[in-house]
């Protein structure tokens, strides 16, 4: 009787600890700072003013069915962009980069992680178009561009939920 008693016991603390799973990371705002000292490059300079936007809209992507105006902010203060080409002196693969600082706060304004983020030549390769070869696609396209602002979106997200945990 007694083993039964405390199986019954057990059962219901585990199915208690099922049940309260760990709510969902939600999200209310993203707010991305970039200025022209951020821009390491002259290739770079076309895509600066459009480049808070990009990140804002590519970060929130990385939330979706988790946006709420009781949520989170994100704030994202950009250091770098540089898309040299490769085949410019003293440049490699390295050379075209996004990087910055990215911050959480909690509805109450309050930090609750800040994280440096940078993504590389190495992170584009999911983001690029189908069929693309990775070896010759400059840094200076459109289609690269667009391939690091989503890799550094999801090192963003990648990072806060860690963070988070």
């Amino acid at each position: 009787m007694r083993t039964l008693g405390l199986l019954a016991g057990a059962t219901m603390a585990l199915a208690a600890c099922a049940g309260s799973q760990d709510e969902p990371l939600l999200i209310s705002e993203v707010q991305v700072q970039t200025d022209l000292a951020a821009v390491g490059s002259r290739e770079a300079v076309g895509y600066w003013q459009g480049l808070s936007d990009d990140l804002e809209t590519a970060i929130a992507g990385q939330f979706l069915g988790r946006v709420d105006p009781s949520g989170n902010v994100i704030t994202v203060d950009v250091d770098e962009i540089s898309l040299t080409s490769p085949f410019a002196a003293g440049a490699t693969a390295e050379t075209a980069v996004l990087s910055g600082r990215v911050e959480m706060l909690n509805p109450a304004g309050t930090s609750e992680g800040a994280w440096d983020v940078t993504a590389t030549a190495r992170d584009v390769v999911d983001f690029l178009p189908a069929g693309t070869d990775v070896v010759t696609v400059r840094p200076t396209t459109p289609e690269y561009y667009q391939a690091i602002v989503q890799a550094f979106a999801r090192g963003a997200a990648q990072s806060i939920e860690l963070g988070a945990d």
